[in-house]
């Protein structure tokens, strides 16, 4: 693991656990892709033809040489302020720090965490191994930060569930048992049963919840008839999908 000493530290968030650094993603592979072209184009169509010509005749040549280095300049330097892009974790919360700005979060202080995962495939068919992902957290204030595919991936994404649970846990656990409404996303439970947007499910009408596939299934047990004998139930299963 490789840690900044002046990050070892942090005066309110506490001990470094953990920290990310920009991997070989699709946006730095792009950025560094289009500065080699422009680099290229320059030196084909700009200062070989400029030798070969001449100054005097070759001035189209040296526009064409200057134009592709101004931008591959800003294009070099876009690669530099990704390779800038750290995130810290610790004890307590996260540093997320870009090229331009410090954000600095306190696991206390979310109240929603999305997780986004997108495979790619070879012909819409062949995996290639490629996955980038993306975690949207959102916190008290209303703040949004969006950690993308520079420093995402599936290691944070575990650390962040895994701090998140020991830090959320209690004190969601402690306003269940008082009665009140614990809020997940669009999902919301109390000791009255599930509410999803402006539908209620009371617990004894649940038969099962599951997770599968960034998808949560609900079960539930729903009367379809009588019989004769002993008035006995029937129940049928059927499923709600919530996309997560």
């Amino acid at each position: 693991m490789s840690q900044s000493k002046q990050h070892l530290n942090h005066p309110i968030l506490g001990k470094l656990v953990k920290e990310f650094r920009p991997k070989f993603s699709r946006k730095l592979s792009t950025s560094i892709n289009i500065t080699l072209c422009f680099i290229w184009f320059g030196f084909v169509f700009g200062v070989f033809p400029l030798f070969i010509v001449g100054l005097p005749q070759g001035s189209f040549s040296l526009i064409i040489a200057l134009g592709c280095l101004i931008v591959s300049g800003v294009l070099a330097y876009r690669i530099i302020n990704i390779l800038k892009y750290r995130l810290f974790v610790y004890d307590s919360g996260l540093v997320y720090q870009s090229s331009d700005k410090t954000i600095v979060i306190n696991f206390s202080d979310i109240v929603a965490l999305w997780h986004y995962a997108a495979k790619y495939y070879l012909y819409y068919v062949i995996p290639n191994g490629r996955t980038t992902y993306e975690y949207i957290i959102e916190t008290k204030d209303g703040k949004i930060t969006i950690i993308d595919e520079i420093i995402a991936n599936d290691e944070l994404g575990k650390y962040l569930n895994y701090e998140l649970f020991k830090h959320l846990m209690p004190s969601l656990k402690f306003n269940y048992a008082l009665g009140k409404e614990v809020v997940f996303g669009e999902i919301t439970i109390s000791k009255k049963g599930i509410k999803v947007k402006n539908a209620t499910l009371p617990w004894l009408d649940i038969k099962s919840i599951d997770i599968s596939a960034g998808k949560l299934y609900i079960r539930k047990k729903i009367v379809v008839g009588w019989t004769i004998i002993g008035m006995l139930r029937k129940y049928r299963q059927s499923t709600i999908y919530i996309f997560l």
